[in-house]
């Protein structure tokens, strides 16, 4: 009990000065928050490279997933369908370049990859 009043008098006789004498003590000033950059790099995780277990097809690519890959042989064959069908390339350019199917599979990783396949 008796902490608590000394404390109080001792804030009254702080308050009571700073009035009077138009000082505000830095024990009186409101606290300032200060914000702290985080280190970003340390929270990273490392990723390490993975050496695929089965070679990449002649799409050149990798995809995350099969529907991804079906996506992208769709819509390379149908830009050739538009080329041909808009006059920029012959009926029988379009039947020589144009992949008439395809074939999938996938790493270990979970990536899949695949052939085009042309007549």
């Amino acid at each position: 009990m008796k902490k608590c009043l000394s404390i109080i008098m001792a804030l009254i006789v702080l308050f009571s000065a700073s009035v009077n004498s138009g000082v505000i003590p830095a024990s009186a000033k409101m606290p300032v928050t200060i914000a702290a950059n985080v280190n970003t790099k340390a929270h990273k995780v490392k990723k390490h490279k993975h050496k695929h277990n089965v070679p990449k097809g002649n799409m050149g690519k990798w995809f995350k997933s099969r529907k991804a890959l079906k996506k992208h042989v769709n819509k390379v064959m149908k830009c050739w369908a538009d080329k041909e069908e808009c006059g920029e390339i012959t009926r029988e350019e379009y039947y020589k370049k144009c992949p008439c199917g395809y074939e999938a599979w996938s790493c270990s990783c979970g990536k899949w990859t695949g052939n085009f396949k042309y007549d």
